[in-house]
């Protein structure tokens, strides 16, 4: 009978495992919620993302981001601002595409202005422009089909590019038309920067939020 004698320490072997048993499982629930926690304040600042944050924490241009996007289409812009910086960086994708498009045209009305571009220079620039607005439209695809994000910072590059290139071999004439397209070269490449910049911001903001 004495062999069967229960121990003292056998009366608390069970009741303490179980108590570690659920201390750790405590710990895990814990680390999911604060886990949980983080993601959704990731993503809840990404939400209120504001316009004027974006283009300072994120651009290197933050007046011209903020008048480019402010004066966006109000519809525009109130989805885009529902969409966090993901949403702001497509729409100033679709503004730099405008503005390539805009350029584009400007350049080719050139050739009617007094004093305007060579013609060889002209065509140059104008393919140049075509070139960097195809680019901008390729890049507003891959954001939409969230596909191919190391691409979309390819094709900006390449559209910025494309741009700053376009007066290597323009010459200064007389009518001061290569002061205007200056002006639009570099509202053009500035526009890519910023969504270039913004994109890759969402990108990054987007992989450590996953």
């Amino acid at each position: 009978m004495e062999g069967n004698a229960p121990r003292d320490d056998d009366c608390f072997a069970f009741p303490i495992a179980i108590n570690m048993a659920a201390a750790a499982a405590s710990v895990r629930v814990l680390v999911v919620l604060l886990a949980v926690s983080a993601v959704s304040s990731l993503r809840r600042a990404a939400a209120t993302m504001t316009v004027e944050a974006a283009c300072q924490q994120h651009t290197k241009h933050p007046e011209l981001c903020v008048k480019a996007l402010s004066s966006a289409n109000p519809e525009m812009k109130a989805a885009a601002l529902k969409g966090g910086l993901p949403g702001i960086a497509e729409l100033s994708l679709s503004l730099a595409a405008q503005c390539g498009a805009e350029t584009v045209a400007f350049v080719k009305g050139l050739e009617k202005m007094p004093g305007g571009m060579p013609p060889e220079c002209l065509e140059e620039c104008v393919g140049k422009f075509q070139a960097a607005v195809a680019d901008l439209k390729r890049s507003k695809a891959a954001v939409d089909q969230a596909k191919d994000e190391s691409g979309v910072g390819a094709w900006l590059t390449a559209a910025k590019n494309d741009g700053e290139t376009c007066m290597h071999d323009c010459h200064r004439i007389e009518g001061g038309a290569e002061l205007q397209i200056v002006d639009k070269v570099t509202d053009l490449t500035q526009m890519c920067s910023i969504a270039l910049s913004l994109t890759d911001a969402s990108i990054h903001n987007h992989t450590a939020a996953a």
